[in-house]
């Protein structure tokens, strides 16, 4: 070993020699090497030879040769040479490098609330778990804005009857396990939801279906009638049978499951923390590098836990977290003067709604209700709510108005022809007293004399409208603007604010309050059914303003056999039209929602047209922190 190391070390010897002084190498490892004047004279023909390409051996040697100023030339033109070519390579690859997204980073979500049930049949009953549930599972299909594309499902096709869909499956859906998705998990889930000792709360939307699974690629559904929104409710996330089929339906809600969910979503679960009295403070998912869809860039998203909404905003401002969503007005001032925060809109299905009581002795009247109608204006309450809105034109959310109805000459007129006048001796309306017949009768003549006065007196009774509203700062914006407005026709308004629950407690059992302002969020199919039926104007029925409307119940049944784009759109202008008829309320606006997030994270749309809250983390996929560079 030690001949061979000594073999090496020499041979290397003799290469650096060669390199660097360009001497011949020795004949034997122990022959004495001399500087020989022949050595000198063949360094210098070589280095002043003819050859046009120069020898490293010849280059090294450069600086022997020049002198002080052609040094200091040779330097200054090297200088240009390398700044023109890396000019020239900056002009070249200006237009051919980009800066794209690579994987890699991680966003923290401040939420309010605490998770109890991450399963697809229990979400809806807590907006946290509806938020994790999105991210974690996967259902046969998914929102695109308001409208459900495929995802799992590969292809579709309906009956000619509309009463039987056919989807196919994707091939390459895998859950977080390595299992593939089977036509046997959309069966399971769909029957789990229709099983009435699992009582969950979607059990509604697949009552009257029949699922069958004839392969493992292949899931059918039987309808009983056309539902034009089926697709919707397949956005349902689907749970991995292997996991769930031996676990009793009644004791589905305690199983760990719930909390260390399987999925076949973009993201899983990595981890989460609790305190010693199981309250959970944090979840961290990881990004599931065999999803079948794009997969997103952001390496980790984390939901840290908080009791409140001032909590949660704080942790955003103090950047101990990057996103919180639903800020209201007052907030949102708060986080944009704090900085490095963009700002998210996020419009949904969601309108704000003044009900009349048509039940109500003075509401009863339609010209009185198309009068108040015609004394607002729905931008004034934009405009009110700093442009946080949008004006609706009737009680979809989505259908922008064409012109505004703002009539105040004609809603005076049709409330003196209802005989609420304006007295000489005062500014709000009463009732005018009914005209008095007094007949004389003689036996020449008969004369008939009507007394008629609109002078005010200690009986009168005063056009006076009381509306109702929630403990909610700009719903009491709103309210001030339609008791502003109503002023101007001499009516008087008192707005009466209380709990959420007392409100509707009296709105839905006691029925007894005049003008009811809410905030209504409709689900992703828009159905207004819960409340215009006539069949909600009932105890604890949704139906606030009490209408009873045979035209608008067979407008909405109408709509639910409706199947194609077209025939959807034609009939809920029916179902517009038909409530619009009958004026049983103001639709004012539609309002914006904001979320913010740091502008560490980029690729986020700074507006979302979305079917429900959760679906916020829709584009999750293009959000990103890291990025590369790539050669175009």
């Amino acid at each position: 070993m030690a001949m061979n190391s000594d073999s090496f070390i020499t041979r290397l010897r003799n290469w650096l020699n060669r390199a660097l002084f360009w001497l011949p190498s020795a004949a034997k490892q122990n022959e004495e090497r001399a500087i020989e004047h022949t050595h000198d004279h063949n360094l210098v023909l070589a280095v002043i030879g003819k050859e046009r390409v120069p020898r490293i051996r010849q280059i090294k040697h450069l600086f022997r040769l020049l002198t002080i100023t052609e040094r200091r030339i040779f330097l200054a033109a090297l200088t240009v040479a390398l700044i023109s070519a890396a000019t020239a390579f900056i002009v070249f690859s200006s237009g051919r490098i980009v800066s794209v997204p690579t994987v890699g980073g991680t966003f923290t979500e401040a939420a309010v609330g605490e998770p109890k049930y991450i399963n697809p049949l229990d979400a809806p009953m807590n907006d946290v778990d509806r938020d994790l549930v999105r991210l974690v599972y996967s259902g046969l299909f998914r929102y695109d804005g308001v409208n459900a594309v495929p995802d799992l499902a590969e292809s579709y096709t309906w009956s000619d009857d509309h009463k039987t869909l056919t989807v196919s499956i994707r091939k390459d859906a895998r859950f977080h396990d390595g299992q593939p998705v089977t036509s046997k998990d959309v069966q399971f889930t769909m029957e789990s939801a229709q099983d009435p000792a699992r009582k969950s709360p979607i059990l509604a939307d697949f009552r009257n279906v029949t699922i069958d699974a004839p392969d493992d690629g292949t899931v059918t559904f039987q309808l009983t009638q056309p539902d034009g929104a089926f697709l919707s409710k397949l956005t349902l996330g689907i749970l991995p049978a292997h996991l769930w089929q031996d676990i009793p339906a009644a004791n589905a809600r305690l199983s760990d499951l719930n909390i260390r969910p399987i999925g076949s979503g973009a993201y899983l679960v990595k981890s989460f923390s609790r305190d010693n009295d199981g309250a959970i403070h944090s979840y961290t998912l990881e990004r599931f590098d065999q999803y079948y869809g794009f997969r997103p860039y952001l390496k980790t998203v984390t939901f840290q836990f908080f009791t409140d909404s001032p909590s949660a905003i704080d942790a955003l401002k103090s950047e101990l977290v990057d996103g919180v969503s639903f800020v209201d007005a007052d907030n949102a001032d708060k986080i944009r003067s704090s900085g490095r925060k963009q700002e998210i809109k996020l419009n949904l299905p969601q309108t704000t709604v003044a009900f009349f009581n048509v039940k109500d002795d003075t509401l009863s009247d339609q010209n009185i209700r198309e009068a108040l109608s015609l004394a607002v204006n729905p931008q004034d309450v934009v405009t009110a709510l700093g442009g946080r809105a949008e004006a609706l034109a009737g009680p979809y959310p989505f259908v922008a108005p064409t012109s505004t109805t703002l009539d105040l000459a004609r809603a005076r007129t049709m409330l003196d022809e209802a005989g609420w006048v304006v007295p000489q001796n005062g500014n709000v309306r009463i009732k005018k007293a009914k005209p008095v017949v007094s007949t004389g009768k003689n036996k020449k003549t008969e004369t008939t004399q009507i007394n008629d006065t609109s002078t005010e007196t200690a009986s009168s009774t005063e056009l006076t409208l009381t509306i109702s509203v929630p403990s909610d700062p700009e719903l009491a914006t709103v309210a001030e603007v339609l008791k502003r407005n109503w002023s101007l026709l001499g009516i008087k308004v008192d707005i009466n604010t209380m709990a959420t629950d007392e409100l509707m407690r009296k709105a839905t059992r006691d029925r007894s309050l005049q003008i009811v302002l809410l905030n209504i969020l409709l689900g992703p199919d828009q159905d207004l059914t819960p409340f215009w039926w006539s069949g909600q104007a009932v105890d604890r029925g949704l139906n606030i303003s009490n209408l009873k409307d045979r035209a608008v119940d067979d407008a909405l049944d109408q709509l639910k056999s409706a199947t194609s784009t077209d025939a959807i759109d034609a009939a809920r202008n029916a179902v517009s039209q038909t409530i619009l008829s009958s004026t049983p309320a103001i639709f004012l606006v539609r309002p914006m929602q904001s979320s913010f997030i740091s502008t560490r994270i980029q690729g986020v749309p700074t507006n979302m047209t979305i079917a429900e809250p959760a679906e916020r983390f829709a584009s999750l996929e293009n959000w990103y922190e890291k990025t590369g560079w790539r050669w175009k």
